[in-house]
């Protein structure tokens, strides 16, 4: 290499590319642009690997050969694809994708003190302080662009606030209880993170399996922790058909239960609906299955039941930090992917023995750093004065009115149901 050829590392580039074909996951921790590689046909199949991931095809060896067949590449053909494959790595790939960033920044640099060598040697004698503020801004902007900051005047921030306020009620997606929607200025926001809190057996479950019926229509995730899936698809089938929760956990269905069924398999193949059943997953292993779900399509909501079976990313850690961690974790993911995460807690039982028994955000187990970094806590009470009756408390709500929504509470049928009966409100548990 001589001292004007660009910074490069080609074997890098080709071990980079060969993982991702190998293994599709590898591309979920890799963060790299076209534009990081030096060579022109690592640059182009890149872009067509990113393009391929984000329409949800496959990018294997064999389908990209395919894709070159409609869309070649120059001086590449199919054979150098294989080539990657034998170069890629094994557990390694980050370590690789490091190097390919990192060469593709100090190339960067390079061409920022190639382009002020020559405006100091054609620069006037009397514009030396111009040429200095121009060479500032320059390598400022190359520092940021290698860093991942960026300037934001208030005025750029102005703009896009005014595109959001133009919008008639803002970027939400109903709750399905329009009582609550009202609350949350039309439902649920991208990148909040709401809390909701309950006692064992209180509900809490069986609430968000409603939340996800509702979500049906635009796009929901749900990692059940605690809950095996058949136990998560029948409460929502339940809550969606109107089916007796019993006849569902007891194998016993009638007739007319298959017939809502039949029906649900039909138009349920074309809801953006997924379910995820871990145990003792990591913050980490949630964002990674979020970002591939997100490659299929939008993602408004995202539900984590709960929050306190995450495991925590340090068990040296005190309890309680570990929690405010992963409820810090929650309300990055909700920002990272644009959507709204609701994420279940456990409240601790010690409100039953008050003379008011209904639970406070003290009351949240490990509750510090969650009321820290929630959006919204909303709080699940019934006891036996409330018969038919679920009350959701919203003791924290960062951008509306708090205070207490009573619902129609149909355990039966997996549901709770709006008191009113207007547009927003899902009928769960009613055919």
């Amino acid at each position: 290499m001589t001292d004007r050829t660009p910074r490069q590392d080609i074997d890098a580039e080709r071990a980079v590319i060969g993982a991702v074909m190998v293994d599709h996951r590898n591309l979920e921790n890799i963060h790299l642009k076209p534009e990081d590689f030096f060579l022109p046909i690592h640059d182009q199949l890149w872009h067509m690997i990113l393009t391929e991931a984000r329409s949800g095809k496959p990018f294997t060896a064999l389908a990209l050969s395919q894709k070159l067949i409609s869309d070649p590449i120059l001086g590449m053909d199919a054979s150098y694809l294989h080539q990657c494959m034998d170069a890629a790595p094994y557990g390694m790939t980050e370590h690789y994708a490091g190097i390919v960033a990192g060469v593709a920044r100090l190339r960067r640099l390079a061409d920022v003190g190639i382009r002020l060598q020559q405006s100091a040697a054609t620069a006037a004698w009397d514009t030396t302080e111009a040429v200095l503020d121009q060479a500032r801004a320059t390598l400022d902007a190359t520092a940021n662009e290698a860093s991942g900051l960026r300037v934001r005047t208030f005025a750029d921030a102005l703009e896009a606030a005014i595109d959001r306020w133009s919008s008639p009620k803002g970027k939400s997606y109903p709750t399905g209880w329009s009582e609550l929607d009202r609350k949350f200025n039309g439902g649920w926001h991208p990148g909040q993170l709401t809390i909701m809190g309950a006692r064992p057996a209180v509900g809490k479950s069986l609430v968000a399996g409603c939340a996800a019926v509702a979500a049906t229509s635009y796009g929901v995730g749900f990692f059940s922790l605690e809950m095996k899936e058949y136990e998560v698809v029948g409460r929502m089938t339940a809550a969606s058909e109107g089916i007796d929760l019993h006849h569902l956990n007891s194998c016993d269905l009638t007739e007319a239960d298959w017939t809502k069924v039949a029906r649900l398999r039909s138009k349920s193949a074309e809801w953006p609906v997924y379910v995820e059943e871990l145990s003792r997953t990591s913050m980490a292993q949630i964002r990674a299955q979020v970002r591939t779900w997100k490659r299929r399509g939008p993602l408004p909501l995202v539900i984590i039941d709960y929050l306190q079976l995450v495991a925590p990313a340090d068990t040296r850690e005190q309890r309680e930090r570990q929690v405010a961690r992963i409820a810090e974790d929650c309300k990055h993911l909700a920002k990272e992917f644009d959507t709204h995460v609701l994420a279940l807690a456990q409240v601790n039982r010690g409100s039953t023995q008050r003379s008011d028994p209904r639970p406070t955000m003290a009351d949240l187990r490990e509750s510090g750093g969650i009321e820290a970094h929630a959006d919204n806590i909303i709080l699940l009470h019934r006891s036996d004065e409330m018969e038919g009756e679920i009350e959701f408390i919203i003791e924290k709500n960062r951008h509306g009115e708090t205070g207490k929504i009573n619902l129609a509470w149909r355990p039966h049928f997996a549901s709770v149901n709006s008191m009113a009966s207007e547009p927003g409100d899902f009928r769960y548990g009613i055919a």
